[in-house]
């Protein structure tokens, strides 16, 4: 479980490009205001099959935070076609206010993963993103 403080819905993400699969990961489903609020708030280690999904039901453009996030965390959103649209690496909030994460397009989803997966598996805007509840 990424989050054992919340009880969440659970899905596969499942990240695909250059006709292969890059990643896949084991997720909780975070689709309420208050779940995503929390995300991965005091999670000490996260492993590399994990993640958490951030669902919208319609197109947002949300900047995304590490307030309370102890861990260092990528983060790939997709739009409501599946595909990638911003990859991004963020850092642990340690100043006030914390750094804010924007992505570069509107998104229905967001996948928050360990650090240094995107690198590692070379996820790059325009991949594939399948999530299966």
């Amino acid at each position: 479980m990424a989050n054992p403080a919340q009880s969440l819905p659970v899905g596969v993400v499942t990240i695909a490009g250059g006709g292969h699969t890059k990643l896949r990961l084991d997720v909780q489903i975070a689709a309420t205001p208050e779940s995503q609020s929390v995300g991965l708030m005091e999670v000490k280690s996260l492993p590399a099959n994990l993640g958490m999904a951030f669902m919208f039901g319609d197109p947002v453009r949300l900047a995304f935070w590490m307030e309370d996030t102890l861990i260092p965390l990528d983060i790939a959103f997709w739009n409501a076609s599946g595909a990638v649209v911003t990859v991004l690496s963020m850092v642990p909030c340690t100043t006030n206010p914390c750094t804010l994460y924007n992505p570069t397009a509107p998104y229905v989803g967001a996948v928050e993963m360990q650090a240094g997966l995107i690198a590692k598996d070379g996820l790059k805007v325009g991949d594939t993103v399948k999530l299966s509840r």
